[in-house]
């Protein structure tokens, strides 16, 4: 048996806010994160901006706490924003679902830790000539750096804090490092709980690209190519994004509110040859029916934009339909498949709000619209796409639709 899901809970730290409402509200208002000063200077890269969290304290969502220490700034942000998915969904682990039938799959990126972290780890185990040397790593780089610090380097690390701080004990598994595995994260936990295997799975992602090693690692991936030919491009950012996923008749149940329900969602792995199509027909495959809104994908990258661009033509998907996150908080890649897709609930459930006669599930009372435009009151979608084509191989959409 095939169970509906649905959307009950979005938790997000961005660099444009922490409430759904609000970032679609700063992104309709034409805001920038990349506008203001970063405290990580990007300037000898050929990217040479980023987005950060400036106000971000681990210590407000988790006070006196002394596991904080041992996590890295991409745990720090994983765990508040699964916990303000959780309270947003007015859910309890353990209560309204036992602990061992909630999912857990996460995103997470790769080169998550400061230069200044592991500078004596790699000064005592080069050898003379700069090159790695596995013997002094053994006797003398281990013995200079703290145990702990494996709890900041490892990729499942900041999945498993979100395990230890939400008592979640069900099915689990962290992917890595893209915005395709954020993809694979969230449909884990769709299949989860469509199949019934679960009631309720918390999913989403986290990343943290402000630093020297991301940026280090991101133009060795060609990622700044665009900047390189086009002087522009995908601007790195940080952040996390989780949302709570339940089956509908449960989720009624507990009279939590609905942001929206998943009517489908295709994946596909592609080339750089003919991206484009590809574009095209995986939001084809949603459906025959044109969505009221696209989150789409477009992060600055020319070629990927033009790709991204000519889909949407071809499917007769007008402009003012389309709203492109990524260009207002920046690319937070493993995390990016989870913002995409809560905005467009956020977006979705607002409507219903408006459908019912109640007040809006968010503060913002309007929709984004397109760059140069202006906030508008009305077309409020009851079907959205989200679009999640990023750097890397795996590209998908969602669809989703009022409950």
């Amino acid at each position: 048996m095939s169970h509906r899901v649905a959307i009950t809970g979005i938790g997000m730290v961005t660099p444009l806010g922490s409430e759904p409402g609000e970032i679609l509200a700063r992104i309709a208002a034409g805001e920038s994160a990349a506008s203001a000063p970063s405290t990580f200077d990007a300037s000898p890269f050929d990217c040479p901006v980023c987005t950060e969290i400036r106000d971000f304290d681990a210590n407000r969502y988790f006070p006196e706490n002394k596991t904080l220490r041992l996590m890295n700034r991409d745990a720090q942000l994983a765990a508040a924003a699964a916990r303000l998915s959780l309270q947003d969904a007015g859910l309890r682990v353990g209560s309204d679902y036992p602990a061992e039938d909630v999912a857990l799959y996460g995103a997470t990126g790769f080169a998550g830790v400061p230069i200044a972290d592991i500078t004596s780890l790699v000064r005592n185990s080069a050898a003379s000539d700069g090159r790695l040397d596995l013997g002094r790593f053994g006797r003398e780089a281990l013995k200079r750096v703290r145990p702990v610090l494996s709890f900041k380097t490892l990729a499942n690390m900041p999945i498993c804090f979100v395990s230890i701080f939400e008592g979640i004990r069900g099915p689990n598994a962290v992917y890595t490092p893209w915005e395709g595995q954020g993809v694979r994260a969230l449909v884990a936990g769709l299949q989860a709980v469509r199949s019934g295997r679960v009631s309720c799975a918390v999913v989403g992602g986290c990343d943290f690209k402000t630093h020297a090693i991301a940026f280090i690692s991101l133009e060795q991936h060609g990622v700044f190519r665009s900047w390189r030919e086009d002087s522009g491009g995908t601007i790195p950012g940080e952040g996390a994004a989780f949302l709570v996923l339940e089956e509908i008749e449960h989720a009624r149940r507990r009279g939590t509110k609905i942001y929206a329900s998943v009517a489908g969602w295709q994946v596909l792995t592609t080339g750089d040859d003919d991206r484009a199509d590809a574009f095209r027909d995986v939001m084809r495959a949603l459906g025959p029916d044109r969505p009221d809104a696209v989150m789409a994908a477009a992060d600055g990258d020319a070629r990927a934009d033009a790709c991204e661009q000519r889909a949407l033509a071809e499917l007769d998907v007008p402009p003012d339909m389309v709203t492109r996150p990524k260009k207002h908080l920046g690319n937070l890649f493993a995390a990016a498949a989870a913002v995409q897709v809560g905005l467009a609930a956020a977006l979705v459930g607002q409507a219903s709000a408006f459908a019912r006669g109640s007040t809006p599930l968010r503060r913002s009372s309007f929709l984004p619209v397109p760059e140069g435009g202006h906030a508008r009151m009305t077309a409020r979608p009851g079907r959205a796409w989200a679009n999640c084509f990023g750097h890397g191989s795996e590209i998908a959409s969602f669809a989703l639709e009022k409950a």
